[in-house]
C-alpha cells in the first residue's frame, strides 16, 4: 500500500506523528491521500480499504483497481478532482 502512494502516486510519506499520512501535492496544493497506523502491516481488511478509497473519492472497487494498476494514475487523478469537486 506504501508503495502505491508513495512509488505510483509520488505521494510524500510523513512517519513522524501518531499514524503514517501520504501527502500529494497538486496544482501547488498539498493534499492529504491516505492515513495508516504504524501498527498496520500486509492485508488491509474492508474497513481500512473503505477509508482509504474514501480519502481520494474512490470507490473501493475502483481504489482496488488502482492498487493494482488496472485504473492508471490519470484515471484515478480525474475521478478524484471531478468527485472532490462535486462534493464542495
Amino acid at each position: 500500500m506504501e508503495r502505491a502512494f508513495t512509488n505510483k502516486l509520488g505521494a510524500l510519506k510523513d512517519s513522524s506523528g501518531h499514524h503514517i499520512f501520504f501527502y500529494l501535492r497538486y496544482e501547488d496544493r498539498e493534499y492529504t491521500v491516505g492515513k495508516l497506523s504504524h501498527s498496520w502491516r500486509g492485508a488491509l481488511n474492508d474497513t481500512q480499504l473503505g477509508m482509504l478509497a474514501r480519502k481520494l473519492h474512490l470507490t473501493k472497487c475502483e481504489f482496488e483497481q488502482w492498487v493494482e494498476c488496472a485504473l492508471s494514475n490519470d484515471e484515478m487523478i480525474g475521478l478524484w478532482i471531478r468527485r472532490r469537486e462535486q462534493a464542495k
